[in-house]
């Protein structure tokens, strides 16, 4: 097809491009002058034969010279159809082509773009295979919004209007801001380099949005969601047909499935051409295999750990394969036979050193038995170094281990805890003297437990999911006491039904998001509505303890007023301890500016110091210094500038004196100037 598609997007508004481009095929002898946008009649019989009756009136909306409304015809699955389009000698060919054979097909020449003379609800089908993406190639095309408007005013009440498009970001953006059902499907064309979805936007049925993946369940999406999962779809492909091409840090991420589980993948390829030019022009191509228990880990489980590792292969193409939850892997043999194949789809062209060589740490894959599975998530075995661990992983975020737990003679070991973000909480009990604390999202259970055994303190822990409730009862050893309680219960509700009816030292945030590179928390627990909430249920000293986990780097700053923070080395999350200070305000420059005591500030080091003494005592594992684990807390917000001119995030006072107006900076700035002039005096 090259010399027949458009140079540049907006030729597609073109009448006069469409008569050339039918032209213009002909002319060069195509084995079919009938062109098919997004693949043919074939690609989507399945689809066609759920969402259209035998009886069902259908407008073709821009059929050109397609054959789909023809074989829809001949194969029986509708007769009732109107085809429609703006380029009169296409359609007059198309109806030549019919008029013996398909007597109930109608033809009719207009501009959909335009206001049509065809009265409201009058089709059961609306079908446009291409024809969207044609009138609407970027975002300045308001016509549009005429097409569309069109298109549902004649469509019934009952009725479903069927796009093909490649969804670029401009045309999801548009139809996922309808009022109505939206169900789409992805779709693989035979011998195509276009990935086309199929959209049924229903009119009977109250929006919602579900997405149909290859290979998987159903889901259920929001928005942003449906944005996300199309996109990375979008790019995935977009990788796959240049897939043998090298290209200098070119990354990218591929799921391998199994037959036999629609739910998840049963591996994660990510892929990277190297950065390195040199070794690019190697031509080399190696898998390294992640052992099981070891995906967490910095280097096999942190961009910067990849990095690490791709250095370390020198190849130039490296491919780091991890064996996903919920599967079950025999040896390291049956791995590499089962990677073989992707590996071949793989190899940049010129590969130097084929068959390319997998790589592991150590010669085993690791042992890993699941022992319990459910709809949303599963409970698995492992050993790592002849240590026993159990982990409860969610499906939707097969990436993050929701919580593991050490195994010592089949129970669980209450002095441990492996996360570096667990021990990152437990250390901001620092800040205070708690009694008693408040865990929203509680999980199974195990940072509870580590808090109540070695602190003394009442926690009651508050997990939305049922299931994970039973999982903590039934595999992680968590039973109801009068000191530790686990409630299944909306924490957004809970908070509510408390509200001036109980306070806490502590309260802790530890909420995953739905799905996998999400804001964790989810956006509602961070807003100042609900921090402000829980701000009623502290005690004076209180403290609120969040752990954050911002990939996408969502958050900009917290709505409070005086919080620290702690980054997490070994992982991507960031715990933030947001103290409960007595808001002031002054007036700077015409504008409203906080004010922090530096007493405060005084104070709370002088509290963490003493905590320190104390955590050294503690008698939890050896692998977990919590002492240190202080120093590394640091204030967060705000941040008191130490140059002329900066403006200030707040004001800091001491004994009612501002510490860190601009003038007393000016004037040590000016010391500091007139100090290097006198030096490079004498130096001369």
């Amino acid at each position: 097809m090259q010399g027949v598609l458009p140079t540049q997007c907006r030729d597609f508004m073109n009448k006069q491009y469409w008569q050339r481009f039918f032209k213009k095929i002909k002319k060069e002898g195509q084995q079919s002058e009938y062109f098919e946008w997004y693949g043919n009649y074939d690609s989507y019989n399945h689809l066609f034969k759920k969402f259209i009756k035998v009886d069902d009136s259908v407008f073709h909306a821009g059929c050109g010279k397609s054959l789909l409304s023809e074989q829809l015809y001949d194969n029986g699955i509708c007769k009732n159809i109107i085809n429609v389009d703006y380029e009169k000698i296409s359609l007059d060919q198309m109806r030549k082509r019919s008029e013996n054979k398909r007597p109930e097909m109608q033809f009719q020449c207009m501009s959909l773009t335009e206001d049509i003379n065809i009265q409201s609800e009058q089709f059961d089908v609306i079908l446009d295979k291409g024809t969207l993406d044609a009138i609407f190639p970027d975002e300045e095309t308001p016509q549009v919004n005429t097409y569309l408007a069109n298109m549902l005013r004649i469509l019934k009440k009952t009725g479903k209007f069927i796009i093909i498009s490649l969804l670029q970001d401009h045309i999801l953006k548009t139809l996922l801001q309808l009022q109505y059902n939206i169900e789409i499907y992805e779709c693989i064309i035979e011998k195509s380099k276009l990935y086309p979805f199929f959209i049924v936007i229903d009119k009977n049925e109250q929006k919602s949005i579900q997405f149909y993946q290859l290979q998987k369940d159903v889901q259920t999406l929001n928005i942003k969601q449906a944005q996300e999962i199309i996109k990375k779809i979008q790019l995935q492909n977009h990788f796959v047909t240049s897939i043998h091409k090298l290209r200098q840090s070119q990354s990218f991420t591929l799921d391998i499935w199994d037959n036999n589980n629609k739910q998840t993948p049963r591996y994660k390829l990510d892929i990277y051409d190297n950065d390195d030019s040199k070794i690019l022009l190697q031509k080399t191509c190696g898998c390294f295999i992640v052992p099981q228990g070891r995906e967490q880990s910095f280097l096999f489980g942190t961009e910067q750990g990849h990095k690490e590792l791709i250095k370390q292969m020198k190849m130039s193409r490296c491919v780091i394969a991890r064996m996903n939850p919920g599967h079950k892997f025999n040896n390291m043999k049956q791995v590499q036979q089962e990677l073989s194949e992707p590996m071949k789809q793989l190899i940049p062209k010129g590969c130097t050193n084929i068959p390319c060589p997998f790589l592991t740490d150590g010669d085993e894959i690791g042992e890993k038995n699941i022992i319990f599975e459910a709809d949303d998530c599963l409970v698995e075995e492992l050993n790592i170094d002849d240590i026993k661990y159990r982990r409860l992983i969610i499906k939707s975020a097969l990436d993050l281990i929701q919580s593991e737990a050490k195994i010592i003679n089949n129970k669980v070991d209450n002095s441990y805890l492996d996360f570096e973000a667990y021990v990152a909480i437990v250390a901001g009990l620092a800040f205070n003297k708690a009694k008693e604390v408040l865990i929203l999202g509680g999980g199974v259970g195990l940072l509870s437990r580590f808090i109540n055994e070695h602190f003394g303190v009442k926690v009651t822990n508050i997990e939305l999911s049922e299931d994970i409730v039973n999982v903590a009862k039934q595999f992680f050893d968590f039973k109801n006491t009068d000191s530790e309680n686990l409630v299944c219960c909306d924490a957004l509700d809970y908070v509510d039904q408390i509200l001036e009816c109980h306070q806490y030292d502590t309260i802790i945030i530890d909420i995953n998001a739905s799905q996998a590179n999400q804001l964790s928390p989810p956006k509602q627990f961070l807003s100042a509505e609900f921090l402000n909430k829980l701000k009623t249920l502290l005690t004076p000293q209180g403290i609120i303890i969040i752990n954050i986990l911002d990939s996408q780097k969502e958050l900009v700053q917290l709505p409070w007023d005086l919080y620290y923070s702690r980054k997490c080395e070994n992982e991507i999350n960031e715990i933030f301890y947001l103290i409960n200070a007595q808001k002031e305000k002054k007036q700077l420059d015409g504008k409203e500016i906080d004010v922090i005591d530096k007493g405060l500030l005084d104070a709370i080091t002088q509290q963490l110091k003493e905590s320190r003494i104390n955590f050294s005592k503690g008698k939890w594992d050896n692998s977990m210094n919590l002492a240190n684990e202080i120093d590394n807390i640091k204030l967060k917000h705000p941040v008191f500038k130490t140059q002329a001119f900066q403006t200030q995030d707040a004001l800091l006072v001491q004994d009612g004196e501002v510490i860190n107006n601009r003038k007393d900076f000016y004037q040590e700035d000016l010391k500091k100037v007139q100090k290097k002039k006198h030096n490079r005096r004498r130096k001369n």
